[in-house]
């Protein structure tokens, strides 16, 4: 006897959606602000949005693990000035090559995501109040290390990052790639990834399992801190100078483009390409209000209503894939009792 589809088909279509939101919305408003603006769609203009949106991409991806992990981190907003002026007091009051102050920098990050590891968990505290505190630890010391003074005059070799361009491309867009594809292939591919999303969603099942989860909060913190740095080099490359604000605002921009991307708050999934286009929809909603001419202080707002809708839709959209699957199992029930 055949079994009636009962609109299961139907039910595989809005999975599909709910499944790629990011992509769905992305391809909307790219639509809306193609129609608005003249400007959007030129050559230029679109180079300049991914150029803008590259140092909360390589964070947003690593801070998707994070989220995965269904933990969070409140310091990334202290580790990026403070590896900046680090960096830049490296070369230019010591003369230290670029290439090596990059290194070091990288090093600091990862030590500063391994703190947040121990703390929590060789105290058993809670990830949130943990990288608060840490965060404004290591903002005191850019404080002090700096004197609240930006450090400028950095190497020419160590500007070029951000001023380079390759076949018109940006330099930081192409680097951006390998780096993407890269976090798309640990999330997907490899067993830490796994591991990481497991951990996210039974954090005892995990310890039943017999895999070590203070070693695997310890790499995802490194990896994060990691890659705080490299934003840290690219925001400095970019502005010429260190400065004692910079990545200020990055932590609402990336905690908006992973939830709206499709990883939830709570952890137990990481969407990669959802990160990246939810990176995307942000670095089109700036774009397209200055195309628009609207006040940058509204840009502002938007990100926080985005926020809630992002948290709203994720929390509704999960509702219902949850009752189209339990319909779906009771359509191929009754379909096997007939």
């Amino acid at each position: 006897m055949t079994v009636p589809d009962n609109g299961t088909g139907v039910s595989a279509g809005r999975r599909l959606l709910l499944a790629n939101k990011a992509v769905l919305f992305a391809v909307i408003l790219a639509a809306i602000l193609s129609i608005s603006s003249p400007y959007f769609l030129l050559q230029a203009n679109l180079l300049s949005l991914f150029d803008q949106i590259v140092v909360m991409t390589v964070v947003a991806l690593c801070y998707t693990l994070v989220l995965a992990m269904g933990e969070i981190d409140l310091s990334l907003g202290g580790v990026i000035p403070l590896v900046g002026l680090v960096m830049a007091k490296l070369m230019v009051n010591f003369g230290v090559p670029f290439y090596a102050a990059i290194m070091i920098g990288v090093v600091l990050g990862a030590a500063c995501g391994a703190l947040n590891a121990f703390m929590v968990s060789r105290f058993d505290l809670p990830p949130f109040i943990v990288t608060l505190a840490t965060g404004a630890l290591f903002t005191g010391a850019l404080y002090i290390i700096s004197n609240l003074i930006p450090v400028s005059n950095l190497p020419p070799a160590f500007l070029a990052i951000a001023r380079t361009r390759v076949i018109g491309i940006p330099l930081p867009v192409i680097l951006l790639i390998p780096v993407a594809v890269g976090f798309y292939l640990v999330a997907t591919r490899s067993v830490f990834g796994q591991h990481v999303i497991a951990l996210g969603g039974n954090s005892e099942a995990v310890r039943v399992a017999g895999i070590k989860i203070e070693t695997l909060r310890l790499k995802v913190y490194m990896l994060a801190g990691a890659c705080y740095a490299l934003a840290a080099v690219l925001l400095t490359a970019r502005s010429a100078s260190a400065q004692i604000a910079a990545g200020s605002n990055l932590m609402l921009l990336v905690i908006t483009a992973v939830v709206v991307g499709g990883t939830p708050l709570l952890g137990g999934k990481a969407d990669m390409v959802g990160t990246f286009f939810g990176c995307l929809i942000l670095g089109m909603i700036s774009n397209g209000l200055n195309l628009l001419g609207v006040n940058a202080n509204y840009q502002i707002i938007v990100q926080g209503l985005l926020i809630l809708m992002a948290l709203v839709v994720d929390v509704e959209s999960t509702k219902l894939m949850l009752r189209l699957d339990a319909r779906r199992m009771r359509n191929l029930k009754q379909g096997k009792s007939q």
